[in-house]
């Protein structure tokens, strides 16, 4: 599969024609039937497909070959027209000591213009919502309940046809659940859920299939993968962030984007007023960062730069770890390397502070992107872009940046390149790199 980047048309022809060309290049390679849950070729803004673990490795070869790139199951294209994704799995999660994948194909309709790509028959499609229904744990979405809508309409009988095939792959309760989802006038009750997830272990059904089934409803990750974004004011932070979150969008995968600044202290500075009450020496003065409570006491100073490096890692877990359900990637405009470069200038360049201690602390509570960038410009050009901070600032800033490469495992990109080549590198690199 070769791509042309010289087709002309609109953004949405040249999508189209991708669409086709992959579709159309996964059929040829394939040996056997491929099932399309979702939207056909070239509907649908992914493709999704189940396919027989020898068709699983040539397919994967053939997106390789095109420029896909793959984070677990997902396999995914950047650049022009756009992000375009595959969703790619195997009959073998499907396998059981009782029956092979084969029920899954039954009815199967080819779609058409296509050799190997199928399209479920309505029985499947329920037997593939009530699977995901478990690993929702029996939340149904608006897309599955109009998937299960459309099955019944093409077959009233699809619930009697789906459960004679489920008892042998372990599904007979997570079909349940889903009925049982489906026909609620409202969400199932957190307990009706829970009892329904408990009914897939004890419904007839292979041991180990069930349990494998109900592992799909375990949380995979504690928190969301991690991606950050560093550098000076102007050098096109917010503009990767942005680009980013629109082709995650367009892949599925729900993300939630932060900016994540530096915490100097104002809040504690507020509940505790007696922290600025000025002696006589400092009578006029205020500094912005360490109040005139603690200033010229070299104790009392590195106890503030401490209470600043837990006020700024407790916000930081607080973006990571409070997010909106359903969120598998977080994006920060800003993060903890940022942080870290602004503990250095305000407190070490600025003021003449030794904080080592408080920045290793720092360092160990934080948390740390799973992927992080640093967008690299200069500090003449960040002045030209953004003239908010003095050029000896940016300067100093500048050069703390360069010290968080190796600290944070950050990639460094050129923040002079053009913003869409670098918003297909940052993509490619992140589809690469995360867990």
């Amino acid at each position: 599969m070769e791509h042309d980047n010289t087709v002309h048309g609109t953004s949405g022809d040249r999508m189209t024609a991708l669409r086709r060309e992959t579709a159309a290049a996964i059929d040829a390679v394939a040996t056997r039937p491929v099932l399309v849950e979702g939207s056909p070729p070239p509907d649908g803004r992914d493709l999704d497909l189940i396919a027989e673990p020898d068709d699983v490795a040539a397919i994967s070869g053939r997106l390789h070959d095109a420029g896909f790139v793959r984070w677990g199951h997902s396999w995914a294209r950047f650049g022009e027209p756009g992000a375009y994704g595959v969703e790619l799995s195997s009959t073998e999660r499907w396998r059981t000591s009782e029956a092979d994948a084969s029920a899954l194909f039954m009815g199967a309709e080819p779609v058409p213009g296509y050799r190997n790509l199928v399209t479920p028959s309505p029985a499947t499609v329920l037997l593939l919502a009530a699977r995901g229904n478990v690993t929702r744990r029996g939340a149904l979405t608006a897309k599955a309940r109009r998937r299960v809508d459309g099955a019944l309409a093409r077959q009233p009988d699809a619930w009697e046809m789906a459960g004679k095939l489920a008892g042998p792959l372990g599904l007979a309760g997570a079909l349940d659940l889903l009925h049982r989802a489906h026909d609620a006038d409202s969400p199932l009750r957190p307990a009706a859920r829970v009892a329904g997830l408990a009914g897939v272990v004890l419904r007839d059904g292979p041991v180990g299939a069930k349990a494998r089934v109900l592992l799909g409803a375990r949380p995979r990750r504690l928190r969301p993968a991690v991606v950050s974004f560093s550098g000076l004011d102007g050098s096109g932070k917010s503009t990767q962030v942005t680009r980013l979150k629109s082709d995650l969008g367009v892949l599925g995968v729900a993300s939630t984007a932060h900016w994540a600044g530096f915490k100097g202290g104002s809040q504690l500075r507020r509940r505790f007023p007696a922290l600025d009450r000025p002696g006589p020496e400092l009578a006029g003065e205020r500094d912005r960062l360490v109040p005139s409570a603690v200033r010229g006491s070299r104790v009392g100073t590195a106890a503030w730069v401490y209470a600043i490096v837990l006020v700024n890692s407790a916000a930081l877990w607080r973006f990571v770890l409070v997010r909106p359900r359903g969120t598998k990637l977080l994006v920060f405009d800003r993060f903890t390397p940022d942080t870290m470069v602004k503990l250095d200038l305000h407190f070490t360049r600025t003021r003449g502070l030794d904080i080592r201690w408080q920045k290793r602390l720092f360092e160990a509570l934080s948390p740390t992107p799973d992927v992080g960038f640093l967008v690299d410009v200069s500090s003449d050009v960040a002045y030209g872009r953004r003239q908010e901070q003095t050029p000896e600032e940016l300067a100093n800033m500048a050069e703390l940046y360069q010290e968080q490469v190796p600290r944070y495992g950050l990639h460094r990109l050129d923040g002079t390149r053009p913003a869409d080549e670098l918003a297909q590198e940052i993509a490619s690199t992140i589809w690469r790199s995360l867990p």
